[in-house]
């Protein structure tokens, strides 16, 4: 009788053995298939063949439903969300990442929901819902902070002020952002403390505060020089350059402009050394130098010409002009934006064309040329109907209307920066 037992003991065992190699075998199978898939998927996807990737990433996640790989659940529809965000189909991926996360909750795999409440926050901003944003990042806030996990509690920090700026308040994102510039610094990461003052810098001039604007910029160019990072340490020089002459310190940001002028020219960044010397053209302007102006601005036609910008082109000849029209200089006003216009019409530049025929309308109103300056507006309000830009022809109507009065304010030059 206990043989008898024993012996049906022992084919019970090997009868369920055989049945768990079986399965084991069936999951291992059931893997290869999945990663077969997912890799021509991804070669489908290289290849621009969006339609046919997509089919074969669903079977790899029909696959992973099937034998109830949740873990690779998540991860194939985070890369699924991430290749809809490369090819910027942003509602694909927020709803491939959004389901990514639900299967990550379900599992209480912390970490994953972390990686997916990243993308979905950046989806959101991308989509232009910052609202959502917001409290997607405020989520992985109190998530990281219970992980204890500095580096994302910097990510859910700098989402926070970016949102914050993004839904059209500034002074709420800066809290924010000072808290994740001090873990940066905590955390000695200088690309994260880079990211972090960039921001802050960005925030303040947003809001007009142009102290502290010049504030980050002088940090900033500091870690760039520590850096050996010219071209940042250029940009930034500028920046500060452009804070201070809002602050009109013009000594200040003379200084600055001049320093940021020799680090683009010592890089060959004839682009970035046009666009320094106009600000170092507009800062003579303010102070009726006249002179240095079109100097500054002959000086940034040269640079833009050296970098083919023919755009840059247009306004530097348009701003020459500008500042002669500004001194009472008719003459060679009318000389360099008539330069001004024939180098936007031979670029087909339209929307350049009707500023300057503008700012001619707007010298010769200065004139007493009312007859002219009409003229000059209508061939730009024929330029600007052309392009459908509203804005553009509402302001030469504004203009026509003025010229058409007896007396009425003096125009302004319609730059464009």
């Amino acid at each position: 009788m206990q043989v008898g037992t024993r012996r049906a003991t022992l084919v019970w065992l090997f009868a369920v053995l055989a049945l768990l190699a079986t399965s084991l075998s069936a999951g291992q199978m059931g893997l290869a298939e999945i990663d077969r898939l997912t890799g021509e998927a991804d070669d489908l996807w290289t290849q621009g063949r969006a339609e046919e990737a997509v089919q074969k990433y669903n079977q790899a996640l029909t696959r992973v439903r099937e034998i109830g790989e949740r873990g690779r659940e998540w991860r194939l529809l985070d890369r699924m969300g991430r290749m809809y965000l490369g090819s910027e189909q942003w509602p694909q991926a927020l709803e491939h990442f959004q389901k990514g996360l639900h299967v990550a909750l379900d599992l209480e795999d912390r970490s994953a929901q972390a990686i997916l409440l990243v993308a979905v926050g950046e989806v959101y901003g991308l989509l232009e819902q910052p609202q959502n944003a917001i409290r997607t990042y405020e989520t992985l806030l109190a998530l990281e902070q219970e992980r204890n996990d500095r580096a994302g509690q910097w990510r859910a920090l700098y989402g926070l002020g970016f949102a914050h700026k993004a839904n059209g308040a500034p002074a709420e994102a800066i809290p924010y952002i000072d808290r994740a510039l001090e873990l940066a610094r905590e955390l000695q990461d200088e690309s994260l403390e880079l990211a972090a003052l960039q921001e802050l810098e960005a925030d303040y001039a947003q809001l007009g505060d142009y102290a502290q604007v010049a504030r980050y910029s002088e940090e900033l160019v500091q870690m760039a020089r520590a850096a050996d990072d010219r071209k940042l340490a250029a940009d930034q020089l500028a920046t500060a350059g452009y804070a201070y002459e809002q602050m009109e310190n013009f000594p200040r940001a003379t200084a600055q402009y001049q320093a940021a002028l020799q680090m683009y020219r010592d890089l060959n960044e004839p682009r970035s050394a046009w666009r320094v010397l106009d600000d170092l053209g507009r800062l003579a302007v303010k102070q009726q130098q006249t002179t240095e102006a079109v100097d500054h601005f002959q000086e940034s036609l040269k640079a833009a010409q050296q970098a083919g910008y023919r755009e840059g082109q247009v306004l530097a000849l348009e701003h020459t002009a500008a500042a002669y029209r500004g001194a009472k200089d008719y003459e060679k006003g009318l000389q360099w934006y008539q330069r001004a216009l024939k180098v936007a019409k031979d670029g087909h530049l339209r929307e350049y064309e009707w500023i300057v025929l503008s700012d001619m309308g707007a010298m010769y109103e200065d004139m007493g040329n009312l007859k002219q300056a009409m003229s000059q507006y209508q061939r730009a309000l024929t330029v600007v109907r052309q392009l459908g830009d509203k804005e553009a022809e509402k302001q030469l109507r504004d203009s026509m209307a003025r010229v058409g009065k007896p007396s009425g304010t003096g125009p302004q030059p319609a730059r464009k920066r």
